[in-house]
């Protein structure tokens, strides 16, 4: 599983009738303050503000390094990922997903005719909480910082980790670090029904609280180079509505 979870893929958006439930809505989403009164029936939605943006570094497929946001709402661990800024203009009708702890996925999406309000459709993807990392995550005893405090946010140091993979000449290095911050709703992104994808894949099948700052793989068979880090933290306003529950 987590062999198939490193390869890159960047792909259009779809989504599977048979995964999820419509929600017809009027959403807004924006990266300022952006009232409620410029949604309609702003009464029957809820507001979600996210204040933290994470940004991670990767290595795409000409071999150039590409940022990757991703949002969070840290008082209750939700995650919001954004066409433009974390899995690619090719997903033309999906404008961003908001991740829950528990497995739920709200996608929000345009429809092709003009002046429709915005559609949600709901996921649920299952999550595997394991206690601890498995034997075959081998620690090097090597350390590294990750993240620039300049905004006053956190800086990891994150622990070096070897996994060797079937078929690899060489082990690919992780560097972890232990939080108390929920990581699943991104680490598990990739698992939706769909074509829609980040451009990393995280390892799957780790504790919910490890921050996965960094990988190194070479596919030597395959001639490809998997490699992000993770760039910093800073400050941000960003609101979603959702239909009350």
């Amino acid at each position: 599983m987590i062999f198939l979870s490193l390869i890159l893929i960047l792909t259009s958006c779809s989504f599977s009738s048979d995964h999820s439930s419509t929600l017809d809505a009027a959403v807004e989403l924006a990266d300022h303050n952006l009232s409620k009164s410029s949604v309609d029936d702003a009464d029957d939605l809820d507001e979600i503000h996210f204040t933290e943006l994470w940004i991670w570094e990767y290595l795409n497929e000409d071999r150039e390094w590409k940022e990757m946001w991703a949002y969070r709402a840290p008082h209750i661990d939700y995650w919001l990922l954004e066409r433009q800024s974390s899995f690619g203009e090719s997903s033309e009708m999906c404008e961003w997903v908001m991740a829950k702890p528990n497995g739920e996925y709200f996608l929000s999406y345009q429809e092709p005719e003009m002046n429709t309000p915005n559609t949600i459709d709901l996921q649920t993807v299952e999550f595997y909480d394991d206690d601890e990392l498995s034997d075959f995550w081998k620690a090097t005893g090597k350390t590294k910082k990750f993240g620039d405090s300049v905004h006053g946010q956190d800086v990891f140091v994150g622990e070096q980790y070897e996994v060797s993979f079937k078929g690899q000449p060489d082990p690919s290095l992780f560097y972890l670090s232990i939080t108390d911050i929920n990581m699943n709703g991104l680490y598990y992104f990739n698992s939706l029904d769909g074509d829609i994808q980040l451009p990393i894949s995280f390892p799957l099948g780790i504790p919910n609280n490890i921050l996965v700052l960094s990988e190194q793989t070479d596919f030597e068979y395959y001639n490809m180079k998997v490699s992000y880090r993770f760039k910093e933290i800073s400050p941000t306003s960003y609101y979603v509505y959702l239909p009350k529950e």
